[in-house]
């Protein structure tokens, strides 16, 4: 079975995403804030997407939540972080956006094994006849 790496859902989501980001990194840092939120929501977008398209039970989905929380993992260290304690250094800021993303993944590979575990028991069900009722 062939997969479709780019489906109507994947655009829209890359799209509207990558939109948010371009407007967030704009208000914090002018045009080049702009170019990295436009990549940093287009890929969270097009994580979230894959995420939604996932009908089957693939290691695939793992990924995508890993990734995808990878990447929505240092906006929350970040602001986590301020709220604690203002930063010094660029390079406290930097710290956080790591710690953020690596938690991020742990996070959503342990969604990700859930959403495969689910996908996996629903195609292992019964399917009942044409009928729909009970087979036989």
């Amino acid at each position: 079975m062939k997969q479709v790496f780019w489906t109507t859902r994947r655009i829209l989501w890359s799209i509207g995403v990558g939109l948010v980001g371009f407007f967030i990194g704009g208000m914090a840092s002018g045009e080049m804030g702009c170019f990295l939120g436009l990549i940093w929501g287009a890929g969270i977008g097009f994580g979230f997407a894959s995420i939604f398209d996932q009908t089957h039970a693939t290691k695939r989905v793992v990924v995508y939540w890993g990734a995808t929380m990878a990447l929505v993992g240092p906006f929350f260290g970040l602001i986590i972080g301020a709220a604690v304690f203002p930063y010094d250094s660029v390079v406290q800021e930097i710290v956080a956006g790591g710690i953020g993303a690596a938690l991020g993944m742990l996070f959503g590979s342990l969604l990700g094994i859930v959403q495969l575990k689910r996908l996996r028991r629903r195609s292992q069900a019964p399917h009942l006849g044409a009928g729909g009722g009970w087979p036989g």
